[in-house]
């Protein structure tokens, strides 16, 4: 699977936001970085690390990396 982290953090938040390529939800192509081919949402966690610290998956196509701030 291809993932995507968002350039952009999450105004409520502050995480940059993993999506898988196809996500309904992704960002606009100008405000992402492809993370590339992954084994699984874990691997793109730690790819998109090197880029930012603050990081979490897209609720609804990485659930398995979804952290919501404050639970």
């Amino acid at each position: 699977m291809e993932y995507i982290v968002n350039k952009n953090t999450q105004l409520s938040t502050g995480y940059h936001k993993i999506h898988t390529k196809d996500c309904k939800k992704r960002p606009k192509d100008e405000n992402i970085i492809d993370l590339k081919e992954c084994i699984c949402p874990i691997e793109a966690k730690n790819r998109a690390k090197e880029y930012y610290l603050n990081v979490s998956g897209c609720k609804y196509c990485c659930k398995e990396i979804f952290y919501k701030k404050g639970k």
